[in-house]
């Protein structure tokens, strides 16, 4: 079965570039969460993009890899719920267990929104 368009996680909506996670970490405002922290950006573009990065102190490749899959999973399902025109850099901060995927995307949003309330007051005259 297909997920409806709304629920799909295109091209257009990733950071590809390592000059797009550098960008969005260097200029824009920063927030943390429980189980992670997300760093945003104005992108000038339609559609809000996604990057997910990983350190190693957060366990070996399989487990970085599953914890940036949920991550993405996350943003997927919330993604109607964030603001618009972002670029977001989300970092996972609890290693494996980490949260639940509800709890993730719980704990996605709010970040992000706090992150984004930040970069609004910065960019206010």
């Amino acid at each position: 079965m297909d997920a409806p368009a709304s629920h799909t996680f295109s091209r257009d909506e990733r950071l590809k570039s390592r000059d797009e996670f550098r960008r969005c970490i260097k200029r824009g405002a920063r927030a943390a969460g429980k189980a992670v922290v997300a760093c945003v950006a104005r992108n000038g573009l339609a559609v809000t993009r996604l990057g997910a990065a990983s350190t190693r102190r957060l366990g070996n490749a399989v487990e970085r890899n599953r914890q940036k899959r949920l991550v993405r999973e996350a943003f997927r399902l919330t993604k109607h719920q964030l603001p618009a025109s972002l670029d977001i850099v989300v970092l996972p901060k609890v290693p494996w267990p980490g949260p639940t995927l509800e709890e993730l995307k719980a704990d996605l949003v709010d970040t992000v929104q706090r992150a984004a309330n930040k970069l609004a007051k910065t960019e206010q005259p």
